[in-house]
């Protein structure tokens, strides 16, 4: 059988679909606590540079602006990893029965969702730096 070939139906046994899938789940929970450093470190470097930069009206402002923009894809990034991760929860739930293991629903937020409000709450910050510069160079944002 060739790699462009799909497989026969009934050729692969739900054991084999459930340890693929648990291990797709388990790579990407790892990897789900390895994002959010990655994203502050690529938004604090970014602040920093804006803030030893605060003279340079042009820069400074556009490199708020920029965090803001990142910010935002982030949390884009952030909802479709959430969407494959609970596909793989839903699924393996399934393959699971009773003996499942999962605190879905909660009233808590789950860590995806904490990370999104605290990458919005970036972009907010970063879009207060970005006023803040402009009133300093004496121009302003208004709204009519």
């Amino acid at each position: 059988m060739s790699d462009a070939t799909p497989p026969a139906p009934g050729s692969i046994s739900v054991n084999e679909v459930y340890k693929e899938q648990y291990a797709h789940f388990r790579a990407m929970n790892d990897l789900l606590y390895k994002i959010p450093p990655l994203f502050t470190a690529v938004i604090g470097a970014l602040w920093y540079f804006a803030v030893q930069n605060m003279d340079k009206t042009a820069i400074s402002g556009a490199v708020f602006l920029f965090a803001a923009v990142a910010s935002i894809c982030f949390v884009i990034v952030m909802e479709r990893f959430r969407a494959a991760l609970v596909g793989y929860i839903d699924n393996l739930n399934k393959m699971d029965g009773a003996m499942k293991v999962t605190i879905r629903p909660s009233c808590v937020p789950s860590t995806i969702k904490t990370v999104q409000f605290l990458l919005l709450l970036a972009s907010l910050l970063s879009l207060g730096g970005l006023a803040y510069v402009l009133h300093r160079a004496g121009l302003s944002i208004a709204f009519k």
